[in-house]
């Protein structure tokens, strides 16, 4: 999977595509068509691997998407962080498919984005979930309800002060990255290069991280981390910002600390042939703290999405193992290693949109 494109959003979003394909197809990063969203109508029962972890979040929320003869039906569920089960249900606002998923500040809150293809509009909404999972309504983001343009990756801040998601505008291929300090309702705009995702921010969202690739035609180009602060005033996003060096050279994915001295990291080693790894590397000069926990064999080198809980003190990477419908969820305690996978179905993969968070 590929960080986000910033393909008008005729060419990558005007349909999402129904694959029964090869895993390793999936984990090269191959997509059909233009269209960069995977799902699959095979129905499988949630499963899991390894003892649940300690003192997770109790649920998580994830997009699915299943065909419902000519089209796609969304939904937003909450599943069990201990078994998989369903624990609820917020359907997709009719004739809009879910773009997005974040969660908002505290466990308990989420906010997702909605896109109409028709109107070519982004609609961001919030939801909340009980002490049993049970989700509330979905209620217009009073910051900002709706964007011009398809919304792909975006992110929170643990305070629940900040959020900041990518548009791509209609019709062309422009790409910004939009930053909201929600207590005021300020937002910030920057112009963004297609390849860039990856999106983090700090716990009170005064930074923000991303990845970009090199090249997001190409698969086996390098992607870099880069790093910056959210005070940055409008324009040119590279401009304001600072490529991580050492190992933030060369990683697929990371997401920031919470006090943002710190990333964790996905790689490969340098001759590729060992397992995809989280590590936890320095923030100002790319060195490994240490290995945190693999996250594929070297027979599935995928490259999973990765969700921080609020605390910081877990990792939700999603997205790995991929198959005809299913794909694995796997959780991480990041300071002992200890994983939990969970086997989730039909769960909208795609690498220019956040579909997870925990």
């Amino acid at each position: 999977m590929r960080p986000a494109t910033g393909q008008a959003p005729a060419a990558r979003a005007a349909n999402r595509v129904l694959l029964t394909v090869a895993s390793a197809a999936l984990a090269a990063g191959v997509m059909a068509s233009t269209a960069s969203t995977v799902t699959a109508s095979v129905t499988k029962s949630a499963t899991s691997t390894g003892a649940p972890l300690q003192g997770t979040p109790p649920f998580f929320a994830g997009i699915v998407s299943a065909k419902n003869g000519g089209t796609f039906t969304d939904a937003v569920k909450i599943f069990s962080s201990s078994s998989g089960a369903v624990a609820g249900t917020v359907a997709a606002p009719e004739s809009q498919q879910f773009a997005g998923l974040a969660r908002l500040g505290a466990d308990q809150k989420f906010v997702a984005a909605s896109f109409d293809r028709n109107e070519c509009v982004t609609h961001l909404w919030t939801f909340g979930i009980d002490a049993a999972g049970t989700p509330s309504a979905l209620t217009p983001l009073a910051a900002l309800p709706q964007v011009t343009g398809a919304g792909e990756e975006m992110t929170s801040s643990a305070d629940g002060t900040a959020l900041v998601f990518q548009v791509a505008a209609c019709n062309a291929v422009h790409l910004q990255t939009e930053f909201i300090h929600l207590p005021t309702g300020q937002i910030t705009r920057w112009d963004t290069p297609g390849g860039t995702g990856s999106l983090s921010l700090t716990a009170d969202g005064s930074g923000l991280g991303f990845a970009l690739a090199q090249d997001f035609t190409d698969p086996g180009s390098p992607t870099q981390i880069w790093t910056m602060p959210t005070d940055a005033p409008d324009g040119d996003l590279l401009s304001q910002a600072h490529q991580v060096p050492g190992l933030g050279a060369n990683a697929e994915r990371a997401a920031q600390s919470p006090a943002g001295d710190q990333l964790w990291i996905e790689a490969l080693s340098p001759d590729g042939l060992d397992p995809v790894t989280l590590s936890l590397i320095t923030t100002g000069t790319g060195e490994l703290v240490r290995p945190v926990a693999p996250l594929s064999d070297a027979n599935n080198q995928a490259f999973p999405v990765l969700a921080l809980d609020h605390a910081g003190q877990h990792m939700l990477a999603y997205g790995g193992n991929p198959g005809p419908g299913h794909a694995d969820v796997e959780e991480i305690d990041l300071s002992s290693g200890q994983t939990h996978t969970l086997t989730i179905t039909n769960p909208v993969i795609d690498g220019a949109i956040t579909t997870f968070a925990w």
